[in-house]
């Protein structure tokens, strides 16, 4: 008989993890970081809100298997993406930590993982969704890898070219669904490739001296900080003008309508209050920006499909 005052596998005598089991668990826990889970679950959000929205519909199980090909294609160019600039994330406080610049992990780890992901991704979309999605999932791997990752370090307009991998789960979570290009993928994509520029301006504006450090070229360190503001300010009006748009556009009805109304304007004068401060005090200004497009973001995709929900 089993000692019942004996320590459970992998926990020792004081309660705490062993340190084999601690290893297994912060490796497993390094390997998920390389897929960049907070920018896959977004995807997760917007892809699946998407596929609400299109008209048509799509069966549950081709729903849940095009969100993991969607999981699958975006966790593995964010490992690619940290094989690629391992050495470039070491320079900079905010991924110092990352598996791969903190040595926790062998690259080549990364890059398998990266491969894998990637590989088994296309062959989802393509049963489950379309050859149209497949494409465009592809399109979007080869862009955030190849041409956006090395581009960082050489230009600012990176930061245009990247956020079309970026909204590309728009148009994966539509195209599964219609096979085609229609409105409200389209639209969607219009949101969440705006939504990027004020929130990538507003992080590259407060921490613009860990992104010199590494050697990207951010907008306010090539051109000027005004010129990084004027650019915030002005994408973050296109950003809450599109998502008003989409009530006359039939993607969202008046109940959207109203919270968009109410998120753009707050949107629009949270980044004009950042004009003409001292550069302290327009660090702080970025960092709520920064913030409070996530909950812009948010809140408006609930909203998208709270409307669908209850008013259709």
């Amino acid at each position: 008989m089993a000692d019942a005052t004996a320590p459970a596998a992998g926990v020792d005598v004081a309660g705490q993890l062993s340190p084999g089991t601690a290893s297994r668990a912060r490796a497993l826990g390094d390997l998920l970081a390389l897929t960049k889970p907070r920018i896959t679950a977004m995807t997760l959000v917007v892809g699946g809100g998407t596929m609400l929205l299109t008209p048509g519909g799509i069966a549950l199980a081709d729903a849940a298997l095009v969100l993991l090909g969607m999981a699958l294609v975006v966790g593995g160019a964010g490992a690619l993406n940290m094989w690629l600039e391992r050495d470039v994330d070491a320079l900079m406080e905010r991924t110092a930590d990352r598996p791969l610049p903190a040595r926790r992990l062998p690259p080549t780890v990364a890059l398998a993982l990266g491969l894998a992901l990637s590989a088994s991704s296309l062959p989802l979309l393509w049963l489950h969704a379309s050859p149209l999605t497949t494409g465009l999932a592809a399109f979007s791997l080869f862009v955030y890898v190849l041409v956006y990752t090395p581009m960082k370090r050489a230009s600012p307009w990176a930061l245009v070219v990247g956020a079309v991998p970026g909204a590309m789960p728009a148009l994966l979570g539509s195209t599964a669904v219609a096979h085609t290009f229609e409105r409200v993928g389209l639209a969607l994509f219009a949101v969440a490739f705006l939504w990027q520029l004020p929130h990538f301006l507003a992080i590259s504006i407060y921490r613009e001296r860990d992104y010199v450090h590494a050697g990207h070229r951010v907008l306010s360190a090539v051109a000027s900080l005004e010129v990084a503001r004027v650019a915030l300010i002005g994408s973050s009006a296109a950003l809450a003008a599109m998502g008003v748009a989409l009530w006359p556009l039939g993607v969202g009805g008046p109940a959207y309508a109203a919270v968009a109304v109410a998120l753009g304007a707050w949107i629009v004068v949270l980044a004009l209050r950042g004009a003409g401060e001292s550069r302290a005090a327009t660090d702080e200004w970025a960092r709520r920006v920064f913030i409070s497009s996530l909950v812009y973001q948010t809140v408006l995709f609930a909203a998208l499909v709270a409307d669908r929900l209850l008013f259709s």
